[in-house]
């Protein structure tokens, strides 16, 4: 199979939790839903308009994080704005909400770095995608790349087009894995440190946006890979393995 790699990178991100209420947290790593969304809005999809042709039988998402992240807790005051004569703050109703950021370890110096794999079984959507990412820079139908909301700008980088082959067993896997695909891990001997997160979000949503599958993401926040038993995995032709969120 034919797979498209590229680095999403930003000075911080914040991809809020679906069940998150009265504070705004944070995933450690973009969903598989925003992931195809930053892809649909490349391609100039408009809104909501993209859920079937990208769902996990059509295409298939992993991603890693590839550079030590953090996450810090900050208050932001939000404001009512309900028309365009609102931004100066003139509405005397303003929350104050407890906001989650994702943040690179040494935020004067570091970057944020996701890197994305992603596979579609439609070929001429794999051919625009890689024709708009391969650089320098990206260019876009639609919108410009945000890591989560439009106020935390991003950029596309390093893309090129890999060859894989589903294999399984043990193996480093270099991105998150999803929970129901993990067997055991394996901690014998082992050549890199781990920070291990699992968190629960969202894979899939159908053509009204209504979530229709979600599942545990198991996360190395390090960036190193995860040496792992798992039932199944995709061997890139660079050497390393993925698995993808489904």
């Amino acid at each position: 199979m034919n797979v498209l790699s590229f680095h999403l990178k930003g000075k911080m991100a914040h991809f809020r939790r679906y069940y998150s209420n009265s504070s705004a947290l944070s995933y450690t790593i973009p969903p598989r839903t925003t992931i195809i969304g930053i892809v649909a809005g490349l391609l100039g999809y408009p809104r909501d308009s993209y859920y079937e042709d990208f769902s996990t039988d059509q295409c298939k998402v992993a991603v890693s994080v590839r550079a030590p992240i953090k996450k810090q807790i900050q208050k932001l005051n939000l404001l009512m704005v309900k028309s365009p004569n609102d931004l100066n703050g003139s509405q005397e109703f303003h929350s104050q909400t407890a906001t989650e950021l994702v943040l690179p370890q040494n935020i004067r110096t570091g970057y944020i770095d996701y890197q994305i794999w992603l596979s579609h079984r439609d070929q001429t959507i794999m051919d625009s995608l890689a024709s708009f990412i391969k650089g320098p820079g990206y260019v876009s139908k639609g919108i410009s790349i945000a890591l989560g909301t439009a106020q935390h700008l991003g950029w596309v980088e390093d893309g090129q087009v890999l060859e894989g082959k589903e294999e399984e067993g043990v193996a480093e896997i270099y991105s998150v894995i999803p929970a129901s695909k993990l067997g055991k891990l394996d901690f014998t001997n082992p050549p890199y440190e781990y920070r291990l997160y699992k968190e629960d979000m969202p894979i899939d949503f159908d053509k009204e946006r209504k979530l229709k599958d979600k599942g545990n993401m198991l996360i190395n926040v390090l960036s190193s890979p995860i040496r792992a038993q798992v039932n199944n995995y995709v061997r890139l032709s660079n050497g390393e393995a993925i698995t993808w969120m489904e």
